[in-house]
């Protein structure tokens, strides 16, 4: 059914119940240097996909089981951010519309060229490496601050809101000494290299 890598490699992940038309549109972006996997329908995508996976989504808007509005809905429930093309009949344009109000990429109304339908994944995978690495960091920073003891957390918080040591030892009803190990073994749990790299990296994904 699919093919590629699944991970990190960027891929177009294409969703299209007719089986002429998804063979069409996985051969043309095959030819185009594109990776390509493809489905029949929006659940077997969704039981695919991971919020590691990097690329981006054509799918007809017209889907059965899930259309392109509740595939969306899906998407931000799962907290996959991959941009979505939607693809449209003229009877489906107002539900299109909806779907770009959701945050959809764009859309192309059938029958379209093949240049366009290149021309918009060509536009969604740019976007996509410029968001992709930010994403990845996301994840691996909530992944490393989850691992802290709530202890670290709270400790976490106070020293990117900018609270010395001192204060931080009196709230806690700890010595200076304890709390500055404990700031040194957050610091290496995530990866920080210092404490302005911390603070922007919790700043950035919300982390405290």
């Amino acid at each position: 059914m699919a093919n590629g890598d699944s991970g990190g490699s960027f891929c177009v992940f294409v969703v299209e119940d007719d089986d002429d038309m998804r063979e069409a549109i996985r051969t043309l972006l095959e030819m185009c240097g594109h990776q390509v996997r493809a489905y029949p329908n929006g659940i077997a995508l969704l039981a695919d996909l991971s919020r590691s996976h990097a690329g981006c989504i054509v799918m007809d808007v017209r889907m059965p089981e899930v259309d392109g509005l509740a595939f969306q809905r899906r998407l931000t429930e799962a907290a996959i951010a991959l941009p979505v093309i939607m693809i449209s009949g003229y009877a489906d344009v107002a539900l299109s519309v909806k779907a770009m109000r959701q945050g959809a990429f764009t859309f192309l109304t059938k029958p379209f060229r093949d240049q366009d339908l290149l021309d918009a994944v060509s536009d969604a995978m740019h976007n996509e490496r410029a968001a992709h690495p930010r994403r990845i960091e996301g994840l691996a920073a909530r992944a490393a601050f989850d691992e802290l003891t709530p202890r670290e957390q709270q400790i976490m918080t106070e020293m990117t809101h900018g609270e010395p040591n001192k204060l931080i030892a009196a709230r806690l009803g700890l010595s200076e000494a304890m709390v500055k190990v404990i700031r040194a073994g957050i610091m290496r749990k995530m990866r920080a290299a210092s404490l302005p790299a911390l603070t922007r990296l919790a700043e950035r994904h919300g982390l405290c």
